[in-house]
């Protein structure tokens, strides 16, 4: 019964925010949010009229582009508050405004779009900003495991349409963000021919999971753990 409610609840899942966002080249780290010539309206078929700020990023130009893209940390900080921060200067959506609001809101300081809600998580390296049922938006969630090599692996999870992940590996000697390919294979699926439903981001544990669409309108799940240094296949729990 929880899985097929999960699954009702997918199909009703909202679309990620739409807007135009300029330039590929990574920024530095006193890089500020570009700013595009005018901002964008967009009216989904589940919610209102949005009418979204001038500079966000449409995340289907993220899923094509942050694997190019290098990021710098500025600051001394390294924790899930700092790093999500700087993902947002070079990749910033309304979803992610939300959680960047709530921790440094000079960094997003028009209030139109804040809810209450958004979760963050300094001591389990976790952040997810706030949903409301009937916007025409998506969530964004990021979560840092430490390696044991000193550097962290960072992950954002795009939870709208299209679901997507971007992994990074954080130096802290540079400072630096570096993309990474992602662990999550197709041929590790339940179902390889079809796209996952969503991915959940750990905010306790160390655990992502792959969520499948099923025959019978039900939903399964993969999973990695994460080792120590990268997340490893486990396999499927019932």
């Amino acid at each position: 019964m929880k899985r097929h409610f999960l699954y009702l609840l997918v199909l009703a899942l909202p679309l990620c925010s739409f807007s135009s966002c300029k330039g590929d080249k990574a920024p530095d780290s006193n890089s500020q949010i570009v700013q595009s010539s005018d901002s964008q309206i967009v009216q989904s078929s589940n919610g209102p009229i949005v009418q979204l700020p001038d500079g966000m990023c449409k995340p289907d130009d993220i899923a094509k582009s942050w694997m190019r893209r290098v990021i710098n940390v500025p600051g001394q900080k390294s924790d899930i508050v700092a790093l999500f921060e700087a993902f947002y200067l070079a990749w910033p959506t309304i979803e992610g405004s939300r959680i960047v609001h709530t921790t440094n809101p000079s960094l997003a300081p028009d209030e139109t779009y804040y809810e209450e809600g958004s979760v963050i998580n300094r001591k389990n390296g976790y952040v997810e900003s706030a949903w409301y049922e009937g916007e025409p938006l998506g969530t964004i969630s990021a979560c840092v495991w430490n390696r044991k090599n000193g550097h962290k692996l960072f992950a954002v999870n795009f939870s709208c349409a299209p679901q997507f992940l971007c992994f990074y590996d954080f130096d802290p000697a540079k400072r630096t963000l570096t993309p990474e390919e992602s662990p999550v294979k197709r041929e590790n699926q339940v179902y390889p021919d079809k796209a996952p439903l969503w991915y959940t981001l750990p905010e306790e544990g160390k655990q992502l999971e792959v969520a499948e669409d099923a025959p019978g309108d039900e939903v399964v799940s993969t999973y990695y753990d994460f080792d120590g240094q990268n997340l490893k296949f486990v396999g499927r729990k019932d």
